[in-house]
């Protein structure tokens, strides 16, 4: 096997390059005989390399002849007699190989240095920024022990500051309770005396209400009584039936259905839903400071109010357009009620059931006051619109609502309908 140190064998493979290819394979075949195979370059000088026992071997060949050594000689800067023989060369050669390879090892000795002498000033540098870290957590710690010292000494001063304040407020709350007792006893007792000096009062002036229309009456019969003896009349009073109310020159019930269909059709075609074109909906079906009372329960009862006539239809129509609902009244003598006053104000009360898509959702009342207008005995509208609704489980059975709103609490509310348009 061939002996070469790394520069000898790089020289050689050059000096082996500057050969003629027939000189080459020639001394392929030499050094290793004709059954070792190359077909380029670099196979041929691999295989020389590989079968020859040293550089100085290599180059004594024949077929490495002085000028090739001479031309790597010049092309590394070696100062070389022109007439100096192969041999004078070839020590040249190696001499410049050794050189080198000192230099190399040199250089890697150098490198080796460079690197402790690195690895030492960075160990250095990173025990200073590990004593300088260590320092400074030190700081942060105490900085940070002196913020919880002063944290803990807010934290008490502020519950301190919140006993005192707690325990002021108490106190100033037992005060208006006190204050409030006082107020409210007095109230009671003035109250209570007023009550009876009232009752006292009307007392006395029921009694002498009483003891006039007993006298009066007793002037009366005896008035009376002295008649008939002077004119032998007796007289026979006969006890009859008062004359029934009357409700107006229309039919209450017959206006509440018409009513009813006429409003349920116009609010749930605004639904598109319904199957039908929207007709015209808005304030104008309203008085102008018309009034809203809108009550439902879902799982917690809800009370709203609004007034205007803007606002009230507004909110009617967002219960069809936006949440989708439609109303189902049932005009009939058992879910509707109506009623009249005398200066013509109706009150008409509707039950029937909220559905949503295919959906049956629950039920609900209205009670509607109308007010006619002015300008046509057929025209009306809307002063009071009070709707309560209320959801049904999947486990209640839907059945035909009854009207809850009997004859005589429509009444009450035909009489505060009343008292509001004074």
């Amino acid at each position: 096997m061939s002996e070469f140190s790394a520069m000898q064998k790089l020289g050689c493979t050059e000096i082996l390059r500057s050969l003629t290819h027939s000189d080459l394979f020639t001394l392929k075949d030499t050094v290793a005989g004709k059954q070792f195979n190359a077909w380029t370059t670099e196979e041929a000088i691999n295989v020389i390399l590989r079968y020859s026992q040293s550089a100085e071997e290599l180059l004594k060949r024949r077929k490495v002849v002085r000028e090739a050594i001479l031309k790597y000689l010049i092309r590394h800067d070696v100062v070389t007699p022109v007439s100096a023989d192969k041999q004078q060369l070839i020590d040249k050669v190696l001499s410049y190989w050794v050189q080198e390879e000192w230099k190399r090892k040199a250089a890697i000795n150098q490198t080796k240095q460079n690197l402790l002498v690195q690895a030492r000033n960075q160990e250095v540098e990173q025990e200073t920024k590990e004593r300088a870290a260590k320092a400074k957590i030190e700081v942060l710690a105490q900085e940070v022990k002196m913020a919880r010292r002063e944290l803990e000494q807010a934290r008490h001063d502020k519950d301190q500051l919140k006993r005192q304040v707690e325990e002021q407020a108490r106190k100033q709350k037992e005060e208006k309770v006190k204050q409030a007792d006082e107020e409210r006893r007095r109230q009671m007792k003035q109250m209570k005396k007023e009550a009876e000096e009232q009752a006292r009062s009307e007392l006395e002036e029921q009694i002498k209400r009483k003891l006039q229309e007993q006298m009066r009456e007793q002037a009366q019969d005896e008035a009376k009584r002295q008649l008939e003896l002077q004119m032998n009349i007796h007289f026979n009073v006969i006890q009859g039936e008062a004359p029934p109310l009357t409700t107006g020159d229309f039919d209450c019930q017959e206006i509440g259905e018409e009513f009813c269909q006429w409003f349920f059709v116009l609010l749930n075609s605004q639904n598109p839903s319904f199957g039908r074109q929207p007709e015209e909906w808005g304030p104008q079906h309203f008085w102008e400071d018309a009034i809203f009372q809108f009550a439902y329960s879902v799982e917690e009862h809800h009370i709203e109010h609004h007034q205007s006539s803007v606002v009230v239809s507004q909110r009617l129509l967002s219960l069809v357009k936006d949440e989708q609902l439609l109303f189902n009244p049932n005009i009939d003598r058992n879910g509707m009620r109506c009623v009249t006053s005398p200066h013509g104000i109706v009150a008409i009360a509707v039950a029937g059931t909220i559905h949503k898509n295919t959906q049956c959702l629950g039920i609900f009342e209205q009670l509607f006051g109308l007010v006619r207008t002015p300008f046509g005995r057929s025209n009306w509208k809307i002063k009071y619109v009070n709707l309560q609704m209320k959801a049904l489980n999947g486990q209640q059975e839907i059945i035909q609502p009854n009207l809850s709103i009997e004859l005589p609490a429509l009444v009450a509310h035909l009489n505060e309908l009343s008292t509001l348009l004074k």
